[in-house]
């Protein structure tokens, strides 16, 4: 049993030089942050501790009064606040940009940047729906400055490590995966805009994105064909569509109001009670599946296999990614937030001779991968690396989970070829790897 200390393991994410770039001289970044509270501020305030206060959030937008106090207090960060991206922009010397905002503004968002010379750190998905998803690649490819996707689990070193295994041949020819997660905060999306796929694209794209991103990029493929299958088997309902746990008489009792949630998890803290996300999870309007299963087929002979279910117990939450090759086979068991391991068999191995590694993530948010995506995106702002995780990246694992919907909507193969704007279709041609 090998235990990698996470401090002695810590790469630096050495930059991806695509061409000459000229670094900037000023050593702090000042950071706008389109989408304050949620994952705008977390991963804001992420970049500010791990650089010791290099990429400083200097200025967000936020619409609601509420959200932008409780997000200051939970981050410990005040920037300036605006009304618009464009009023930010006017007002503030910008180095990079974050945005965070709901899947369904990205593209609206991204245009207001257009002109600015703004490097980006786009939170994935690229949208929501899949024309503005499209939209979304076309416009990145005629934009004046570096655009980063934020799919930050490439930057955890539990997973860079499995993608240099894969990629020395440790396991030979890859044949075929498998990953499934068994989510355990399934309620709290449920409570929130990711409740309807209009706003959020569906689980398939909202949250199944990282995972197939880590897919394709240990495969370095891109999806053919697809069939899935997906359904509401635990949330949604026929409760009123603006029902809120703070305005429902069944709150005490309810087993899945954020009260009772938070209380079975540990939480009591009464600031972030009262600005919780509650919109009732047995809503009427609820149409995301939280139970979905993929068969997948890729254009180099590979094919694999995706589970995610939203209402797993707690003391059953799993992450775990299967890679089969021709030599042998690992195993990638994240684990929770504070450690995961490495399974190596060698195909003519014995018991004795299997490999684990094990990773402490020091409780750190998306197993120690959003701190080092940062420090690269400090990179990329610097102009010192072009963007490790792209656009066209982004899109191929998107037009997987847009493919498993058009699957589970018409209950058959959904073939991607066919799927592709013809303006789009030459990324198919060619490694965007």
């Amino acid at each position: 049993m090998i235990l990698y200390d996470i401090i002695a393991l810590q790469p630096a994410v050495l930059p991806v030089i695509n061409g000459p770039v000229k670094p900037m001289k000023k050593d702090k970044m000042n950071l706008g942050v389109v989408g304050w509270d949620g994952r705008g501020g977390t991963v804001a305030q992420i970049g500010y501790t791990a650089l010791g206060g290099m990429i400083a959030p200097v200025a967000c937008v936020e619409p609601s009064d509420e959200r932008f106090a409780a997000a200051c207090k939970r981050y410990d960060l005040q920037p300036r606040r605006y009304g618009t991206v464009k009023e930010m922009l006017a007002k503030e010397k910008l180095d990079g940009a974050m945005i965070a905002s709901p899947n369904e503004f990205h593209l609206e968002n991204l245009k207001d940047f257009q002109g600015s010379h703004v490097p980006l750190l786009l939170e994935k998905p690229l949208d929501s729906q899949w024309k503005r998803i499209c939209d979304v690649v076309r416009f990145a490819k005629k934009y004046d400055a570096p655009i980063l996707v934020g799919h930050c689990m490439r930057f955890a070193p539990i997973l860079t490590e499995a993608k240099k295994m894969i990629q020395r041949g440790d396991i030979g020819k890859v044949c075929s995966v498998r990953f499934v997660q068994h989510c355990h905060y399934g309620n709290g999306m449920f409570h929130n805009w990711r409740r309807q796929r209009a706003l959020s694209g569906g689980n398939f794209i909202e949250k199944a994105t990282h995972d197939f991103d880590i897919m394709l990029w240990f495969l370095e493929a891109w999806p053919e064909t697809v069939a899935a299958f997906g359904g509401l088997q635990a949330f949604g309902g026929k409760k009123p569509a603006g029902l809120r746990c703070r305005n429902c008489d069944e709150r005490l009792t309810c087993r899945e109001s954020v009260q009772n949630t938070r209380w079975r998890a540990g939480n009591y803290k009464v600031w972030e009670l009262e600005n919780s996300s509650d919109l009732c999870v047995y809503s009427s309007v609820v149409d995301a599946h939280d139970n979905e299963h993929a068969l997948i087929r890729f254009n180099n002979g590979t094919f694999g296999t995706y589970i995610q279910w939203f209402f797993s117990p707690r003391s059953y939450n799993h992450r775990i990614y299967e890679v089969q090759g021709t030599e042998g086979a690992i195993e990638v068991d994240l684990g929770a937030e504070f450690g995961g391991r490495i399974l190596f068999c060698p195909r003519y191995g014995t018991y004795a001779d299997r490999q684990e590694y094990k990773f402490d993530y020091m409780g750190r948010n998306h197993y120690n991968g959003d701190g080092e995506m940062m420090k690269h995106f400090y990179q990329v702002m610097r102009r010192e690396a072009k963007p490790s995780a792209t656009v066209e990246q982004a899109f191929a694992a998107e037009i997987l989970g847009y493919a498993a919907n058009a699957s589970v909507a018409d209950n058959k193969y959904a073939d991607v070829r066919k799927m592709l704007p013809k303006d789009l279709a030459r990324l198919y041609k060619k490694s965007v790897y």
